[in-house]
């Protein structure tokens, strides 16, 4: 019985994750550029687990949808090349309306998780 509870408890984070790390993502790059083991970094010290695996894959769509725009900056003192990512205006405005649409589902959850419906 705990393993069936473990795995869909796990299954559920996954698509949390995966629903959530869009927004999370313009979230950072609102306030400044980042390159993507940076948006790691934050991310997991945050809690998120994520994994080069899916913040790279979610830059290339963000890039190609607009949503973000990216340039390779050298490093000072010989190190590597990186890439950094910075929203767009269209960008920006995604931002702004997914964070309206979380708010208010985090408002309705914030009200079934104290009973008050």
């Amino acid at each position: 019985m705990q393993d069936n509870v473990q795995r869909q408890v796990d299954a559920w984070r996954s698509q949390i994750l995966r629903g959530s790390l869009e927004l999370a993502v313009l979230l950072l790059l609102r306030s400044r550029k980042r390159y993507g083991l940076e948006l790691i970094d934050v991310l997991n010290r945050l809690k998120l687990g994520v994994s080069e695996g899916s913040i790279y894959p979610l830059l290339s769509r963000l890039k190609t949808s607009g949503l973000v725009k990216a340039e390779w900056v050298e490093q000072e003192k010989g190190g590597h090349a990186r890439k950094y990512y910075e929203l767009t205006e269209a960008g920006a405005a995604v931002c702004e309306e997914e964070l309206a649409l979380w708010r208010e589902h985090a408002g309705a959850f914030k009200q079934l998780i104290g009973g008050k419906i």
